[in-house]
């Protein structure tokens, strides 16, 4: 079962490595994933000012990542250049409906689950 496990590893990163493009010796990610919302940046920007906020994230040498440093990384997983990132926080933070309501689906679903899962094991 190891065994598979790491294979299936191997391969996504085999596969993680095929995906990029050179261009003009730079390699760009090219994006493996679709976002379902047209909306996508805000919400990467919700998690962005989340990380931030808590100051959980730190560098090797031991310096806390910033939003520059996070979009850099997030900008490498998901292939998308948030380069407007201040604007798009100033408007994040300006929001008078709801602040944060990415955030606010992601925690309704895990409690959801959380349930699910606590009610099959009380069946037993």
């Amino acid at each position: 079962m190891a065994l598979s496990l790491v294979e299936a590893e191997c391969r996504w990163s085999r596969e993680r490595g095929d995906c990029r493009k050179t261009n003009d010796d730079r390699e760009q990610p090219r994006v493996m994933i679709q976002w379902k919302s047209t909306k996508y940046k805000m919400m990467i920007i919700e998690l962005i000012e989340g990380l931030v906020l808590v100051d959980e994230l730190y560098s090797p040498v031991g310096d806390a990542l910033g939003e520059k440093e996070l979009v850099g990384m997030l900008k490498e997983v998901f292939g998308v250049d948030i380069s407007n990132y201040q604007q798009l926080r100033d408007q994040f933070f300006e929001r008078t409906r709801e602040l944060t309501p990415f955030l606010k689906r992601m925690i309704t679903a895990i409690l959801k689950e959380a349930d699910s899962r606590r009610a099959w094991k009380k069946k037993k």
